[in-house]
């Protein structure tokens, strides 16, 4: 949805007073019962664990990490496929994309699920305001879900840039790859989503009834371009971000195990076939980093209106990205694969009266995994099959264990067609084992098998993993393969609708 920037605060107040005003209480619902907490949604695009509390020595996140110090951080969550429409799709409807047929940005998940319920939409269902500013379903409008809402979602504004610089932009849709131009926070569409946000909150807080809010904050970055404010990018030494020789391929490697899709190399100082030099490539680091100190500056902005109008006690907080990213790791940048940089994400959630605050969990999480636990916490049941679990019982206690596998995928060619292969990947505490199959007759093409101790996969500052080599064929590690082989068979009958109710094919590779 695109307005006039001028008469923004009109239709936001208008629209917030006229949800809230319409509320009436709901068949079986008292108003003289507790009010059901209100709940915070945080969505960061393209954020992998690149903050302080999840250890990354280079980053600068301390509202972030306030925030962590009083919540439940996953420090081992996953997202669904690594790219942002089907990963999105994935967690707001609470099924796998397998369900959702979004294996694209441009796919429509109400094609295949007409029906479905989303996250918002069953908040909706039962009292709550719902609104939305910024990216949470999709970047682009026709990905948008109104029925959602309360009130019309607000993607962008008119006359909102990811560049501040007139030098900056070109005539093609893509311009520089960074930007650090001598600028207020709200001279970036991500600054005027708090602002927006912030008077929202207020507007809520200042009136009488007790209509509780699913408020939806979605910040475009640290998505290239990496426009940041300079003064983000002052609090990082750019000396810091040398990246080493850590930069070449896993070995063994099959070449479906990368993404084709030139994102980096779409901008206009960049090679298209996105070979850097290191002075470039560090730079271009140091660029993400500055945009994730920008996005904690607006959770912090966030977080202190909360408890500046009397809502963070009543207020679940959760803070998450849809996938994780690559910065020239592996000779990989931005994300589209199944390895670890891009398929972990930050995952962080405050409830009011939490026990234990700040007690992380090593837990294996999905990000599928958020719409039964934020249900759950409000006393709401979900009218459809849901493909995540509640995490509830271990935000009740960081020790209990979580899944025994999560499961990402991604598909080839990346286009809005039906996929020609599929990458399947099932990550252990210790192990990650992939398989690719051709798409219409299932039958293995090739896999792979990482193992994350210290002998096979090194650290980074960042306290991330990056695969060296592939063991599929190594006789050493042939038990564990055959082990993962016969749990991929289990976990795909089990969720998938492509394999239910059918055997699983020969996993004999040539």
């Amino acid at each position: 949805m695109k307005i006039n920037s001028s008469t923004f605060r009109k239709i936001l107040l208008s629209t917030v007073v006229c949800g809230l005003a319409t509320y009436t209480a709901r068949p079986g619902e008292c108003r003289d019962t507790p009010p059901r907490p209100h709940v915070l949604f945080i969505a960061i695009d393209d954020l992998r664990p690149a903050l302080g509390c999840y250890g990354d020595a280079l980053a600068r996140t301390p509202n972030i990490d306030a925030l962590a110090s009083r919540a439940r951080q996953f420090n081992r969550a996953y997202c669904q496929q690594a790219v942002c429409g089907p990963s999105r799709a994935s967690l707001l409807t609470g099924r796998l994309p397998d369900a959702t047929r979004v294996w694209h940005n441009r796919n429509r998940f109400r094609v295949a699920l007409p029906e479905n319920v989303t996250l918002p939409e069953l908040f909706k269902n039962h009292g709550y305001h719902t609104q939305s500013f910024g990216k949470i379903f999709s970047g682009d409008p026709r990905e948008e879900d109104p029925q959602s809402w309360s009130v019309p979602a607000i993607l962008r504004g008119k006359g909102w840039r990811n560049y501040a610089l007139t030098e900056s932009r070109s005539n093609r849709k893509k311009g520089v790859a960074t930007e650090n131009a001598v600028v207020n926070d709200d001279r970036y569409p991500d600054g005027k989503i708090t602002e927006l946000a912030v008077e929202t909150l207020e507007e809520i807080a200042g009136r009488q009834d007790r209509q509780p809010f699913f408020l939806a904050v979605g910040y475009f970055k640290p998505h290239l371009p990496f426009s940041a404010p300079r003064k983000y990018w002052e609090r990082h030494d750019p000396r810091e971000f040398v990246l080493g020789d850590q930069t070449e391929r896993v070995k063994l490697a099959p070449k479906l195990a990368y993404h084709s899709h030139r994102e980096l190399g779409g901008y206009t100082d960049i090679p298209p076939n996105e070979v850097v030099s290191p002075k470039q490539a560090s730079h271009l680091r140091h660029g993400y980093y500055a945009c994730v100190s920008y996005i904690d500056a607006q959770v912090g902005r966030l977080l202190a209106a909360l408890k500046r109008l009397g809502l963070e006690d009543d207020t679940i907080v959760v803070v998450w990205g849809d996938h994780g990213f690559a910065l020239g790791e592996g000779d990989r940048w931005c994300k589209g694969t199944n390895f670890e940089f891009d398929t972990r994400v930050p995952l962080i959630i405050r409830t009011p009266q939490m026990q234990h605050p700040g007690e992380s969990t090593e837990a294996l999480t999905e990000l599928v995994d958020l719409y039964p636990t934020l249900a759950e916490l409000v006393g709401l049941k979900s009218p459809q099959q849901l493909d995540g679990r509640s995490l509830v019982p271990i935000l009740k206690d960081p020790t209990i264990q979580g899944r025994n596998v999560t499961l990402s995928q991604f598909a080839r060619p990346f286009e809005r067609e039906s996929p020609q292969q599929m990458g399947y990947s099932l990550r252990t505490a210790t192990h990650r084992y992939t398989r690719w199959i051709q798409w219409d007759t299932r039958e293995t093409i090739v896999e792979e098998l990482y193992a994350y101790s210290h002998l096979d996969a090194s650290s980074f500052p960042s306290n991330s993993l990056l695969e060296e080599q592939n063991l599929v064929s190594d006789p050493e590690a042939a038990s564990i393969r055959d082990q993962l082989r016969r749990m991929m068979d289990e976990l795909l009958a089990q969720r998938s609708p492509k394999f239910q109710g059918r055997k699983p094919p020969s996993t004999n590779t040539k």
